[in-house]
């Protein structure tokens, strides 16, 4: 889970921050993820946060295989059956307020059998504001929210790391810094993706999945 946290002495981020940078390889695993944006409606600013996620992820060894199922989006509506290892990844306008000054900038229910562990939440709007805030371009954050959220999803764990991409916490002064080894999955973290993104996870219950586009 990505969130936010406002206190006097400083705004400090749980984060959802995300990952860094190789290229991928042709050889290198891959995932399928659906990208259903009903927050942006701007295909160029999605394609930019998408090339930013990808190069997180591919950091860890593991290439994307977008489809981008928003409207306007290459995809769309992507009514082909979901493939039993494809992710879906939901871009929503704002998360619901909470009544203890914290906002979420995304989550990704996990089910450790890998069942339903195939759909991850973004909020756009805390993403804004963020990135506002901090100096980040809002399409670099949305990216990095996106890819954190996929290595929950991947990882199969609700838990974060110690250090790096998946850690669970950031202060602004962190994310205005923008530290290259600060958005880098762990090495055994990457280990893990690569052997999740070999494995397909079981397909999730259709009606499941006809809900990420609403």
């Amino acid at each position: 889970m990505l969130q936010t946290l406002v206190r006097t002495a400083g705004a400090v981020t749980f984060a959802t921050a995300l990952l860094a940078a190789s290229p991928a390889r042709a050889a290198n695993p891959h995932v399928v993820i659906r990208v259903y944006d009903m927050a942006t409606a701007d295909a160029a600013a999605r394609a930019a946060a998408l090339r930013a996620a990808a190069q997180a992820i591919a950091s860890a060894g593991v290439a994307v295989d977008w489809r981008d199922c928003s409207r306007g989006g290459a995809a769309h509506p992507c009514r082909t059956v979901r493939g039993a290892g494809d992710l879906v990844v939901r871009i929503m306008p704002a998360s619901a307020p909470s009544a203890d000054a914290t906002a979420e900038l995304g989550f990704a229910p996990v089910d450790q059998s890998g069942r339903a562990t195939v759909i991850a939440t973004v909020y756009y709007g805390v993403v804004q504001r963020v990135a506002s805030r901090t100096g980040l371009s809002a399409q670099a954050l949305l990216g990095r929210a996106i890819a954190h959220e996929v290595g929950h999803l991947l990882l199969r764990a609700p838990g974060h790391g110690r250090s790096g991409l998946m850690r669970p916490l950031w202060t602004d002064a962190e994310l205005a810094q923008n530290r290259p080894g600060d958005w880098a999955f762990s090495d055994e973290e990457s280990r893990q993706l690569r052997a999740a993104a070999q494995e397909p996870a079981a397909a999730a219950d259709t009606g499941l999945i006809e809900q990420a586009g609403r």
